[in-house]
């Protein structure tokens, strides 16, 4: 494949990221991401032979270490795990109200509709998961916490930014990120 072809499908990958964010596997078509990408629906099968599915998987993926390398950057650049969570909080909820609560988590939306019907998908869904609970646990770990503090603490700041990230957007407020941050907080504070 040439510069041009690896262009054209790195695109796709990138248009089909926000199209999932936005609207979930189901409600995301070929003929959408065509419009999007102005590529003929031909040029998908031709980039992902596996179709939809290949398609989502990638760009699951890379909406995933897009998000884990910021979440590195967040905690490589905070003092303590009080203040990264308080960044991490504010960031999603800055992401979130700047879409017009159209964006949410680039995950949990295809993750819900794919869990058990779409296995190659939904086993991305879970890797990306997994990729950031062991960023944040391994962070935690570097602060002083024991692997299985760490471990329960970062399931924790994930169950609860997902619940609140789809709060969020149900209700179009930031409201539900803010509560959320401020549990996260005193989860720190007791440990």
């Amino acid at each position: 494949m040439g510069k041009k072809g690896g262009e054209t499908k790195q695109k796709m990958i990138e248009v089909m990221s926000g199209l999932l964010e936005e609207s979930g596997y189901e409600a995301t078509g070929l003929t959408e991401l065509g419009k999007e990408t102005g590529t003929p629906k031909g040029s998908l099968y031709f980039h992902f032979p596996g179709g939809k599915d290949e398609l989502t998987s990638l760009a699951l993926l890379h909406s995933g270490n897009q998000l884990n390398l910021f979440f590195q950057s967040v905690l490589a650049e905070t003092e303590s795990p009080t203040q990264a969570i308080k960044q991490v909080f504010h960031a999603l909820e800055d992401r979130i109200v700047s879409s017009d609560y159209k964006k949410g988590c680039p995950i949990a939306t295809t993750a819900m509709e794919t869990a058990g019907s779409v296995p190659s998908v939904s086993d991305v869904c879970a890797e990306v998961y997994s990729l950031w609970l062991k960023t944040f646990e391994t962070y935690l770990v570097e602060k002083g916490y024991s692997s299985r503090l760490a471990k329960n603490l970062s399931l924790s700041l994930l169950s609860l930014w997902e619940g609140a990230m789809l709060l969020s957007k149900l209700q179009k407020s930031p409201e539900p990120l803010r509560v959320a941050a401020k549990t996260a907080e005193l989860l720190f504070k007791q440990n």
